[in-house]
């Protein structure tokens, strides 16, 4: 009798290469697929990630690059990780990441990456999975050990707010509870804060007129140098051009 290892090595060889596997994935709630070859063009990917990008034709999203669909430094940092994984032949697992849609509206995102093998043990690409953060914060239980925490950031991320304060509400140690967030959340309590006031501050200079000083400040930062650095750190370019790009 064959062995299960000797059975699945012969399933695998009688699939048809372009068997769509990645069909799968348009069954999958909240969660993006995604593959490229070396070269990074992307060459499979689930229904969910063209609406993200806004491709209904798929034929013309093949060949497409993350130089093509986002930001540069965002789009170099993701090159850099998929050449890493190349050279290595390992994963990169649970890496939060931002997207921005073609309105310019930003999403975190927990991204798994895994190398594609060919038969003679090759690295030819990189693929992998995206599921959003926000969601998954959503489907936290009200009980949950962060969840007073959640709700305090969600009325007042532009204000300080004193991670030991936090942890208090949710009756845990300082240790415990940043454990328990970044668990749950994938990031520390303060990249958290700090994501949300990006996102705002994303919707007030697409939908506002107000300064970027105005924004800088009404969000909790400490003077518009501080938001801008952080507001480039996560978005990839400055809130001016984001903001010319996106109103």
């Amino acid at each position: 009798m064959r062995s299960g290892v000797e059975l699945r090595k012969e399933f695998l060889e009688r699939v048809l290469p372009d068997q769509a596997f990645q069909l799968l994935f348009n069954h999958l709630p909240g969660v993006l697929f995604f593959a490229k070859d070396q070269e990074g063009r992307l060459l499979a990917a689930n229904r969910a990630l063209l609406d993200l990008y806004g491709y209904e034709d798929e034929n013309k999203f093949w060949g497409a690059t993350d130089f093509d669909l986002l930001p540069h430094s965002l789009a170099e940092k993701f090159r850099a990780d998929d050449i890493k994984i190349a050279e290595t032949g390992e994963p990169l697992l649970e890496i939060v990441e931002i997207f921005i849609s073609r309105h310019g509206i930003p999403a975190w995102f927990l991204t798994n990456k895994i190398p594609v093998f060919a038969r003679d043990g090759e690295v030819i690409g990189v693929m992998g999975t995206i599921q959003n953060l926000d969601k998954q914060r959503d489907l936290l239980p009200a009980d949950s050990d962060i969840s007073a925490a959640l709700n305090h950031i969600g009325a007042n991320f532009n204000r300080e707010i004193p991670i030991p304060s936090l942890a208090e509400m949710c009756e845990l140690s300082v240790r415990q509870f940043e454990r328990k967030f970044k668990e749950h959340l994938k990031m520390p309590p303060q990249q958290y804060i700090i994501k949300m006031r990006v996102h705002a501050a994303c919707d007030d200079l697409r939908r506002s007129r107000k300064s970027i000083s105005d924004i800088a400040t009404n969000l909790g930062f400490y003077d518009q140098a501080a938001f801008s650095r952080q507001f480039r750190k996560h978005m990839g370019m400055t809130p001016l051009y984001y903001r010319k790009e996106y109103r």
